[in-house]
């Protein structure tokens, strides 16, 4: 055993002993010696001695007890002498604790766990010995060491129960599970009855802490050290704290069974000392170890604004009231009638909330409309079932048919009254029976047994050519929806097409009924469904059986109300199984609010008052683990506190889920929320339902219909932000999805969007993340978990509080009352959809054929169909067939890779006048422009006429108003009217008109979006063309007016806004030109308005959409100041919070108004104080993040390898964390480089991304690269903002960055003209001229080396000049005279060169050059994208030309610009005419120095002419270097 070592056992074997001083090993010494003489039998106190020991000093210490235990405090003090145990755990080994020990008793050590069997049994002998011999007479002291070593046990065993270490041998492995989870359960409640009560562990764990406290040991020997130095990294990551903790755990100090209770006590400052060991081990080699070059600033959170503190506070004064969810709404109330609130008529009022429709199977076209009826004073859930849905199919006949004399002689006789309307009615079926004969034989073939057929009049007039514009006559087709539908594409002899084949039953009730959005209807003709054949799980349930039967309700007493609603926050806690790299659940929280409004919004203090609020959390065992000591305790007593069942703990996922959704049956919610509860919660839910098979009678409850089988859980819509995937809709049938993500994203402009941005910046509270990794460790102790519950219900709250805060309810409800579409669709961000409802309710009630929707089945056909048309892969695109509407675009989406641009010219982007401007700028904008250009010209589908050939068309002529005017028209007054009355409203009455007015304008202006959507129902290129083809008219116009008219200056324009230099410093002046404007201007419009929508007292304009100004406003009367930005780098996600700040400092500067010197120093100064603050590390790490949003799944990049958000976000996943790393997510990173590396010799930045919390963790591998920071982040922001202040340059400010200038000198070069031909026409010399040429370059024949070649006329100058001088130019200057390689000896024929050998060479570097030209490559004249490419990107922005706009768009604003131009090219070729040139160099000497350098340029002629005449031949050739006089005048 390890207690039986010997003492002088060699070092290696011993390595772990602590030094002892000198005085101890005399004594350890001696004792050994008595030991071992000792070992042949013990003797008795009376018996004499049998042996002696000289000793030349005692090895005892003759004292009273005072003195002994002064001895002990004494040593205990010291601790000096102890050795580290060798076992895993700590206290099961060989431990010296410095206590006094009676060497008279054996086994006074307990042995480690590790031992052979035959140890144990050994020492369970030795230990039932020794109990007999104490003949029982310590039984409490007995069952103290058996709660320890049992408490030591649960220690040892971590995640696993404690009783399978009974259960594994005890029963049989292939026992059944509930037998074995029986057997676990009586164990587990035995083992309660001897562990330690949690508040004793407590209460001893402080005692150990400031025992611990206390203890200072002395200086730690150095095989001490060594004994640890396999732990260090454990120390250095987690910390001393949390190392003592985890490495001897509390549970661990009642394992050593033969212990004292003071000898258990003393086992502490062992481990106390070896950290410390530890600690100045690390603070001595200090020196080596790199820290971190950023300040990690540890905040001290504000307890008033924690997010867990405000819940606590909320659940503590509402104890009672704040209540365990339930609310005795399990169970129905009765099945008759009677219990209804009925109208006069004996009509049911019923307001609905949301709908759904069976598309497969049984009951395919039957309709579940949800929502509320009143019982007694309350309102109760309510399903209605649809049935008898039918079909409407409209049949277009040829035209013969219907357009012939007969025809036109009955429709007069009609209108003259000559024929009755059912003799009209039975002349026209005549008329039609051909094509009614037709049709009803289709319908036969798909075993259509019952359908109705009618001639009816009805208009058309949208985009399918094949169809005629107008009204005509067409043949209705009505019949059940449970029977096929006709084929999409069928045509026969008297009809040219079908409409409405696949027209949903549910789009069919809401147009045809009249039904907009949540509201009150009238139900007559109804049955309650019993009990045993409901399909739903609501409190009622009624049957209609005709959809005629349910009509919009006419105000009566029971609908003057709007019902509330039950709102349900729900938050999960998952961890990461690694084995299969799916998310489990381990706990789920539900906030519920039982009356939400949905008509107004509502104060904090009316949602959070007493009686509204319920939670409830559900919680399960780890797999193999066991829930802490003192939990069960925690649950029982918030349980009794709260006087219901608030927490329920559950020993498996299954029984966590199936609780969770009988939790949601009775809470009877109406509204689901949570934060990215559509992307994750219930997809992992429903996921975990299936992966657990939780029966069908438990998952469907988290919807209000009842079902059998699970949908398909397929992956959404792969548009970023498109909601959840139509499976888990279908699931959550009957209930509304209120994802706090989705709905932020469309109401807020943020960095960021998650859950903790959202609740500093909008709630004003600090919410602790928590790491799925650290989910385990906190199912350790009774106070970790029930911390995590809190984390979880606080997650619940702050996604329910954020709700309430952006009113998410009543404004989507009011946009669904506008529209007519779901309110689930509204709250899911289908925008599309309102507007696609809106037109269809719209064009409904003006008895129009609607468009068909185009699915993924028709575009599937129309894609077979182009291929089989074409036959080819690049087929000849006009034979087409012209029924394929939008397939360009269709094909587009399947094949492209990025986005796609606009098909059509959009506003018009005037030139800016860049510069600062220090006078008053006006910014004049027009209302509502497409919007009101629809109004002022008609425009609409019912109005413009369309040309096949796909021509912009012309404005139509009709002064009948069409349907988009007129809907636009009533929108705007209804907005005007709201507007009106807010005025005069005061209190909760202004927020709730506030958002009425927020809903009529969003959706009038997305109006014109629904036209120029490819994907839209109702695309229309030509309109869209149109109307912003009249924008840009109008724009440019007005921009004529303004300059000519009134002698103003417009320094830019953009879309639907100008910008006017007033040139005055007096603020009423400026007013008073602005009014001037906008009177000019409105007077010559009917609908269109300008307005003035900014002053701005100085403005820095930089380039197109990038300006920033000091805008003046007004409050109360009184102007102030306020700075804007628009298109800057500062506003931009992907710049980190640094430059953002100094962008800010520099932009105050400039626009301060000061001068420029005293701007340009204060610039230079903070620059320079800013970048010695960086590599001091004085700067906080969190103004290093830069942050970029995925736009997609990280492993859905192609270019993953280049994009570091894509590389931080796949780490993360790779690390467990489920949220923050998804399409839609904003990832924070930091460039990084490797300690002792610089960025120039790193890998790409991509590689070097690291997310904040991996620096906070490793301080030693990485630090932030400083320099990439200063040239990549810093320069470019700051450089561009000074781009138009005098006295710096980029140059001066890199050199204040402490960068290279250098690498900054061509810019600035570049940035002095933008004509590239200037550095040829206006240059000083020949130098300057030719600056940034490539040097002519000659290979010689003999040594293969290459020289620069130098220009004919300089050499010989050099020739004619002092010998000295020649010596100091030797390299290459008197090649033109010799003609040989300067590298080659001269004896000899060595490196001669023929005429013909050079001007072959120049002639392959000049072709060379074209060939470069002629690659077009293509480069972003933007400095942080510089984007190259050879392809053109033909989509068009503003008035950009086609092929300029940057494949990065909108990420990237920048044009790109050859990157080889053919003034770079000419000026190539000039150059080498001017090395070669021996003619015209002449002219440029003085007349006396003529002669001598025409005589020896008379000799050298002959050689260059052969090569000069090259060079001139193909410069020649290029365009570039003439002007065609047939362009710039008339011949006559």
């Amino acid at each position: 055993m390890d207690g039986d070592r010997p003492m002088d056992e060699p070092a290696g074997t011993a390595g772990r002993r602590r030094g002892r001083g000198a005085e101890a090993e005399k004594r350890a010494g001696a004792l050994e010696r008595l030991r071992a003489l000792r070992q042949g039998g013990r003797r008795s106190d009376s018996s004499a001695p049998a042996y002696y020991i000289k000793l030349d000093e005692p090895v005892f210490d003759n004292c009273d007890e005072n003195a002994y235990q002064e001895i002990v405090n004494k040593r205990r003090k010291e601790a000096e002498d102890f050795i580290e145990n060798d076992e895993e755990y700590g206290d099961f080994g060989y431990g010296d604790d410095g206590n006094e020990v009676d060497w008279t008793r054996a086994n006074h050590y307990s042995s480690s766990d590790d031992g052979s069997e035959g140890l144990r049994c050994s020492r369970k002998k030795k230990v039932e010995k020794k109990d007999k011999k104490e003949n029982n007479n310590n039984h409490s002291n007995r069952v103290s060491k058996s709660s320890a070593s049992l408490s030591a046990a649960a220690a040892m065993m971590g995640k696993q129960r404690v009783s399978s270490m009974f259960t594994s041998s005890t029963f049989n492995k292939k026992s059944k599970e509930t037998d074995k989870v029986k057997c676990e359960s009586i164990v587990d409640d035995v083992i309660k009855q001897f562990a330690p009560d949690e508040s004793d562990r407590e209460r001893r764990r402080r005692g150990q802490t400031n025992h611990l406290a206390s203890v200072r040991p002395s200086k730690v020997a150095p095989t001490v050290v060594n004994s640890v130095r396999s732990e260090d990294e454990l120390v250095s990551d987690k910390g001393l704290e949390e190392f003592v903790e985890e490495k001897y755990p509390e549970n661990n100090v009642g394992a050593i069974v033969e212990f004292s209770k003071i000898e258990v006590k003393e086992v502490e400052p062992e481990v106390e000392m070896k950290a410390e060991a530890i600690k100045e081990r690390k603070e001595e080699k200090g020196e080596s170890v790199h820290k971190l070059n950023a300040k990690i600033s540890e905040e001290k959170k504000d307890e008033a604004l924690s997010a867990m503190a405000g819940w606590k506070a909320l659940k503590s004064e509402g104890d009672g009231n704040v209540s365990g969810c339930g609310e005795g709404n399990n169970g129905f109330s009765g099945e008759g009638q009677s219990e209804f609130k009925l109208d006069v008529d004996g009509s049911l009022p019923f307001y609905i909330l949301d709908a759904h429709e069976e598309f497969y199977g049984a009951n395919m076209g039957t309709l579940y409309l949800f929502g509320k009826v009143k019982v007694g004073s309350g309102y109760q859930s309510c399903c209605i079932v649809v049935k008898n849905m039918q079909r409407c199919v409209y049949a277009f006949p040829h035209n013969s048919i219907f357009h012939n004399d007969e025809m036109v002689k009955l429709e007069k006789d009609a209108e003259e009254s000559k024929i009755s309307p059912s003799g009209f009615r039975t002349k026209l079926h005549d008329v039609a029976s051909g094509l009614k004969n037709e049709v009803a034989q289709h319908l036969l073939n798909l075993n259509v047994s019952s359908f109705t057929m009618a001639p009816v009049k009805r208009q058309y007039a949208f985009e399918r050519s094949d169809i005629p514009i107008g009204e005509n006559y067409v043949l209705k087709i009505n019949y059940p929806f449970k029977d096929p539908p006709l084929p999409l594409d069928l045509k026969g002899e008297t009809f040219c097409t079908l409409l409405g084949t696949h027209s949903s039953a549910l789009e069919l009730f809401l147009v045809k009924r009249k039904v907009k959005g949540p509201s009150w209807l009238s139900v007559s003709k109804f049955s309650t469904c019993p009990a045993t054949q409901r399909v739903s799980w609501c409190k009622y349930e009624i049957i209609v059986d005709s959809p005629k039967d349910i009509r919009i309700s006419t105000s009566s007493k029971n609908t003057t109300e709007i019902p509330p609603v039950v709102v349900s926050a729900i938050n999960l806690k998952t961890i990461i199984n690694e084995r299969q790299n799916i998310n489990e659940v381990v706990s789920a929280s539900i906030i519920c609010c039982h009356r939400a409004k949905i008509d107004t919004p509502m104060l904090a203090s009316e949602w959070k008052k007493p009686g509204l609020l319920s939670h409830f959390t559900v919680v399960r065992k780890l797999d193999g683990g066991i829930f802490p000591m003192g939990f069960t305790k925690e649950v029982t007593d918030r349980n009794s506190k709260a006087g219901s069942i608030v927490l329920v703990s559950e020993s498996s996922e299954r029984a966590l889920l199936n609780r969770l959704m009988i939790e949601l049956y009775k809470l009877d919610s109406d509204v689901l929320i949570g934060h990215n509860i559509s992307g994750f919660d219930l997809d992992v839910l429903l996921h975990r339902a299936q992966t657990c098979k939780v029966p069908s009678s438990m998952w469907s409850k988290i919807g209000r219909l009842k079902r059998s089988v699970m949908p398909k859980l397929t992956k959404g819509s792969t548009i970023f932000g498109s909601g959840a995937s139509p499976g888990i809709m279908s699931c959550i049938a009957g209930r509304l999805l209120c994802d706090t993500y989705l709905c932020s994203r469309d109401l807020l402009k943020e960095v960021s969007y998650s859950l903790t941005q959202l609740s500093k910046t909008q709630l004003n509270k600090d919410r602790k993340e928590i790491a799925p990794q650290d989910i385990p460790r906190m199912f350790q102790t009774s106070e970790s978990l029930m911390e995590l519950i809190e984390y979880g219900e606080t997650d619940a709250w702050l996604s329910m509080e954020l709700m309430f805060h952006l009113s998410v309810l009543p404004l989507t409800r009011q946009l669904t009352n506008i529209s007519g579409n779901l309110w689930g669709k509204t709250l899911q961000g289908a925008r599309a959809q309102r507007v696609e409802y809106l037109l269809l309710h719209a064009f409904h009630a003006k008895k129009y054929i609607v468009p068909d929707k185009s699915s993924s089945h028709t575009k599937e056909i129309k894609v077979t169909k182009k291929r089989i048309n074409n036959s080819v892969e690049d087929g000849n695109m006009d034979e087409v067939d012209n029924n394929d509407v939008n397939f360009e675009d269709e094909t587009h989406n399947e094949h492209g890779k990025g986005k796609k641009g606009p098909a059509y010219a959009g506003g018009l982007v005037l030139e800016p006048k860049r510069g600062l401007y220090d006078k008053y700028v006006l910014l004049l904008d027009f209302n509502s422009l497409y919007p009101s250009i629809i109004q002022e010209y008609n425009i609409c589908f019912t109005t413009v006429e369309r040309f096949p050939d796909g021509l912009i068309p012309r404005l139509p002529s009709s002064k009948t108003a069409g349907v988009l005017p007129e809907l636009l028209k009533n929108l705007v007054q209804r907005r005007r009217m709201v507007k009106s009355w807010m005025k005069n409203a005061s209190g909760i009455k202004v927020q709730q008109l506030d958002i009425q007015q927020q809903a009529l304008k969003l959706t009038a202006n997305s109006m014109y979006g629904c036209l120029g959507f490819s994907n839209s129902r109702f695309y229309a290129k030509p309109l869209a063309e149109l109307i912003t083809q009249q924008g840009r008219e109008i724009l440019q116009s007005t921009v004529d007016l303004v300059q000519n008219n009134l002698n103003l200056e417009v320094i830019y324009g953009d879309t639907d806004s100008i910008m006017v230099y007033s040139g005055l410093d007096d603020i009423a002046k400026a007013k008073a030109i602005a009014g001037k404007v906008i009177q000019e201007v409105n007077k010559k419009y009917r609908c269109l308005e300008i307005d003035l929508d900014g002053l701005y007292k100085r403005m820095l304009l930089l380039k197109k959409k990038k300006y920033a100004a000091v805008k003046v406003q007004f409050k109360d009367g009184m102007p102030y100041e306020v700075i804007e930005r628009k298109g800057l780098d500062m506003v931009r996600r992907d710049w980190s919070l640094l430059s953002k700040e100094l962008g800010d400092f520099c932009l105050g500067q400039i626009l301060s108004g000061g001068s420029c010197e005293d701007v340009v120093e204060s610039i230079h100064n903070s620059l320079m104080k800013v970048q010695e603050e960086m590599r001091n590390g004085q700067v906080a790490l969190e103004k290093y993040i830069i942050t970029k949003t995925l736009t997609k799944p990280p492993e859905a990049y192609p270019d993953a390898k280049n994009q570091p958000h894509v590389q931080v976000a796949l780490r993360l996943k790779q690390s467990g964390y489920s949220n923050g790393c998804s399409a839609g997510d904003t990832i924070p990173y930091i460039i990084c480089c490797e300690q002792g590396t610089s960025s120039s010799n790193s890998t790409g930045i991509a590689y070097r991304a690291r997310h904040p919390d991996e620096l906070k963790k490793d301080e030693g591998k990485w630090m932030i690269d400083i320099d990439y920071y200063l040239s990549q982040q810093i320069h470019p922001v700051i450089s561009r903002l000074c781009a138009s202040i005098q006295g710096t340059s980029p140059e001066r400010l890199a050199d204040c960055l402490g960068l290279d200038s250098s690498k900054f000198q061509i810019k600035s070069s570049e940035a002095v003209s933008n004509d590239p031909a200037n550095a040829l026409l206006f240059a000083v010399d020949d130098k300057e001229r030719y600056q940034g040429c490539e040097p002519l370059t000659l290979s010689c024949p003999s040594c293969s080396g290459t020289f620069d070649c130098p220009s004919v006329f300089s050499s010989i100058c050099i020739n004619g000049e002092k010998q000295t001088k020649m010596q100091q130019e030797k390299s290459t200057c008197n090649f033109w005279s010799k003609l040989r390689c300067p590298k080659c000896p001269e004896e000899g024929d060595m490196g001669r060169m023929s005429p013909g050998m050079i001007a072959n060479q120049v002639k392959r570097q000049l072709e060379g050059f074209i060939s470069m030209y002629y690659k077009g490559l293509m480069t972003c004249d933007d400095e942080t994208c510089k984007h190259t490419t050879r392809s053109l990107n033909l989509q068009l922005v503003g008035d950009s030309e086609k092929g300029t706009v940057c494949p990065n768009y909108p990420r990237c604003n920048g044009r790109l610009v050859r990157k080889y131009t053919e003034a770079d090219l000419y000026k190539q070729l000039a150059y080498f005419c001017h090395l070669l040139d021996t003619t015209r160099c002449i002219g440029k000497m003085e007349t006396s120095a003529r002669i001598p350098l025409e005589k020896q340029l008379a000799k050298v002629r002959p050689v260059v002419d052969l090569a000069a005449s090259t060079v001139q031949r193909i410069r020649d050739r290029c365009a570039f270097g003439w002007v065609q006089l047939n362009d710039l005048i008339i011949t006559i």
